[in-house]
């Protein structure tokens, strides 16, 4: 940037002149059910997807993605994708662009962009997308108040967005971004999968083989060593460390099922016994899980007073 040539402010410092357009639009919540299916779009503009409950899958040229609470994902312009609700559910959308050349092509450069629940790029974005959320009116009727606020927020999530993407964009390519959102993505699938199958149909996840991220990793033909340190680099945790925050969530949601035995829960989680997924949940939440259900409970029947 050019000094000013006025002998007036020729010591000025300047800050930048802006005239850009930052659009907003499209954005809802919604709940649908099961079978709910947009069909093949694709937009000019970048669209944003959360997972409020339940579960959607993305489908795209080459790949699928399983989305499930608190997850979001980022497709850029102009790629085709259909959208088919899996588990009923409430989600997030809206779609938005800057004409700003640096910002966009450091979003497009990092593909589709993918955040699993408890991630730390996820949880980074999580406050502006609920700030934007809870502006969400059933009448429709936005006031000019309403409408910066939405600027603001929005503003608040392109920042987060650009520091978690430009945090690591130098760190790896689109194939490795490909490989480490492939893991996590199949990480969850899998724990959901287990989790179902037996209470569902009652098969011991330790009889038929604990969710291992080995075998996992092995399955997108690189090597288990390559992996953990190409996710690490990706979402700054271990793949060991984003699984056990998953099961904590799960272990959260299946004690608020009373009909749930905590060894039964302790099972479909794939602990080998019962009293060690109660020690690793009492050093995730600082109580047992009886404790927790209690104390859930209790909180439930002071909410319906």
């Amino acid at each position: 940037m050019q000094k000013y040539q006025s002998k007036i402010l020729q010591n000025a410092i300047r800050l930048p002149a802006i005239n850009w357009n930052l659009s907003f639009f499209g954005g809802h919540f919604q709940h649908v059910n099961a079978g709910w299916h947009v069909g093949i779009e694709q937009h000019l503009a970048f669209e944003v997807i959360q997972i409020l409950s339940g579960q959607e899958r993305v489908n795209l040229h080459r790949k699928s993605y399983l989305l499930t609470a608190g997850d979001i994902l980022i497709i850029p312009p102009n790629l085709a994708h259909d959208i088919i609700c899996v588990e009923e559910m409430d989600y997030f959308n809206f779609h938005f662009d800057l004409d700003d050349a640096g910002f966009i092509r450091l979003l497009i450069e990092n593909g589709l962009i993918y955040y699993p629940n408890a991630t730390q790029q996820n949880m980074a974005l999580q406050p502006s997308l609920q700030a934007l959320n809870q502006l969400v009116d059933p009448t429709m009727d936005y006031s000019f108040e309403s409408k910066l606020l939405i600027q603001r927020y929005l503003t608040d999530f392109l920042l987060a967005l650009i520091h978690q993407t430009g945090t690591h964009s130098s760190a790896y390519n689109l194939n490795q971004l490909s490989y480490a959102s492939s893991i996590a993505s199949e990480v969850k699938e899998q724990l959901e999968l287990q989790i179902h199958i037996y209470l569902t149909e009652g098969i011991d996840p330790r009889e038929v083989g604990r969710l291992t991220i080995e075998q996992i990793i092995s399955t997108l033909q690189i090597s288990p060593s390559y992996g953990f340190e190409l996710f690490k680099s990706v979402y700054g945790e271990s793949p060991r460390a984003y699984l056990s925050k998953l099961k904590l969530q799960k272990a959260q949601q299946l004690l608020l099922m009373p009909k749930l035995s905590i060894g039964e829960i302790s099972t479909a989680l794939g602990y080998q016994e019962a009293s060690h997924f109660s020690r690793q949940f009492k050093r995730w939440c600082g109580q047992t899980p009886m404790q927790y259900r209690q104390t859930a409970k209790k909180h439930s029947q002071e909410q319906a007073k």
